[in-house]
């Protein structure tokens, strides 16, 4: 019996399943994977000849860019090194001007070339790009140094080819609180320019005195008018002195705010410097007191350290020349990248009225404000038999507040070579004047252990040399034996 059971259920699960098999619902067969439909046919026949197309399109355009490699390597990979789209003006505005910078820059410039003159390299732009500045290694660590003994806490100094244009040096200490590129009260600095409106005006100025009384520095209302007596200075002692007494009448009386307003705008004083520094700003003139003041220095007209170096260029050859201190732009595969152009040269005085300046400002390194610069602590001349025709400037002001000392100079006196601008803020407790710390940039532009001479200035202001290629980045480059600069 039991058999027949197991058969019997063996035909009832048969029938069950053939049940469900009987009720499932039937499915479409899919296409084999791999294969394609008529219609899928179509539209690879389609992209593979729009791709060939494209192809043929992208391969005669990298024609166009370069030619290919001799190994098959597209040219893709030279259009890959084309110059990179940077901001350049910004780029050449930003030197590096700490210390902090400085020391970076220093260290691939000798990395670069080590027997290239020494001149500050920085890599930008991400590595893209190598800037080469007109800044000598030596000279700016040696400025950096004298501020550092001078206990300088906010300050900078500027050194400049005023023939040129080119800065030899720019350090700035603590650039945070005392930016390079702002304007700060002009002080006395302005006086050249006076003096300069006024011997063009009034040639007869250096033979009539001034005659002035009390305290040379304090400008009142009833001190533009001269008195019957008092003490006399010639253009020259007023020069040297910084007598803020004489040059505010000489503004009111001899010139009037129309002259002199156009004799500072004459010299660049209320235009950008240079690119990435702020304009020079007047202040309105709204009578005889506030002429005055402008006239002598005390009020009136902010101008950047850059305006003062520019200065320098007059002083020597009467033209207003823009500073400049970037030297070469080149990208990644040695090629020289085209910088925007200067501004040219214009005249601003004649060139015998500079010389006449330069004469006049001498006493100021003589016998005037800064004579104790200039001489050792036994009474030496500092520079031997070299002078130095320099002018000084303080005054108190805001934003930030201080006390603002200035010195401008040029040497040598009779045909100068370099300028140098020192700038400081100073607060309660300082060291060091500006002229002084001038007047030690200047011993070490033009002396050595032998003396001091003139043409020692040409170990800074000689000319730029190229520097040496940089290295290829690709193999493809290492092949071509890369591109050579402009």
């Amino acid at each position: 019996m039991r058999p027949a059971r197991r058969e019997g259920l063996g035909l009832i699960g048969r029938d069950l399943a053939g049940d469900a098999l009987a009720h499932r619902p039937t499915r479409r067969r899919r296409p084999a994977r791999g294969r394609l439909t008529g219609t899928g046919r179509v539209v690879a026949l389609l992209l593979v000849v729009l791709g060939l197309a494209l192809g043929w399109g992208a391969r005669s355009w990298v024609r166009g860019l370069a030619p290919a490699d001799a190994d098959g390597l597209p040219a893709v990979a030279a259009a890959a090194a084309a110059r990179p789209v940077v901001d350049l003006a910004r780029l050449i505005s930003d030197p590096p001007l700490s210390r902090e910078r400085f020391e970076m820059a220093r260290v691939e410039s000798a990395t670069v070339d080590p027997a290239a003159p020494p001149r500050l390299v920085e890599q930008r732009a991400a590595g893209t790009l190598r800037v080469e500045y007109s800044l000598d290694v030596r000279l700016t660590e040696a400025v950096f140094e004298i501020l550092r003994h001078g206990r300088v806490q906010h300050g900078q100094a500027i050194v400049i080819d005023p023939t040129t244009g080119r800065l030899l040096a720019h350090a700035v200490v603590d650039p945070e609180t005392l930016p390079a590129d702002r304007a700060y009260p002009a002080a006395s600095i302005v006086k050249v320019i006076t003096a300069a409106a006024l011997l063009e005006q009034t040639p007869a100025a250096l033979a009539r005195p001034c005659i002035y009384e009390g305290n040379k520095y304090r400008v009142t209302r009833r001190r533009l008018e001269a008195p019957r007596r008092g003490n006399e200075a010639s253009l020259e002692d007023a020069l040297a002195s910084s007598n803020n007494q004489c040059f505010s009448r000489w503004a009111v009386h001899a010139l009037g705010a129309e002259r002199l307003v156009e004799t500072i705008e004459r010299f660049g004083w209320v235009a950008a410097p240079a690119p990435g520094f702020a304009a020079g700003r007047l202040d309105p003139i709204e009578d005889d007191l506030d002429l005055g003041r402008l006239g002598s220095g005390l009020d009136g007209l902010r101008v950047t350290p850059m305006h003062v170096a520019q200065l320098a260029g007059v002083l020597a050859h009467g033209r207003l020349v823009e500073p400049w201190w970037v030297d070469r732009v080149v990208d990644e595969v040695g090629r020289s990248i085209e910088l925007p152009r200067r501004m040219p040269d214009r005249p601003v005085i004649e060139p015998r009225l500079a010389a006449r300046l330069r004469d006049l400002m001498v006493s100021t390194t003589t016998r005037g404000t800064a004579r104790r610069a200039f001489r050792t602590r036994r009474g030496q001349r500092l520079l031997g038999d070299l002078e130095v025709a320099g002018k000084t400037g303080n005054l108190s002001g805001r934003d930030p507040s201080g006390r603002y000392e200035w010195f401008l100079g040029v040497a040598p006196a009779d045909a100068p070579r370099v300028g140098v601008v020192v700038l400081q803020l100073q607060g309660s407790l300082w060291w060091a004047h500006s002229s002084e710390l001038a007047a030690r940039i200047l011993r070490e532009v033009f002396c050595d252990r032998t003396g001091c001479r003139a043409e020692l200035a040409s170990r800074y202001t000689g000319e730029l040399d190229a520097l040496a290629a940089i290295a290829p980045i690709s193999g493809l480059e290492q092949r071509r034996g890369g591109d050579a600069s402009e």
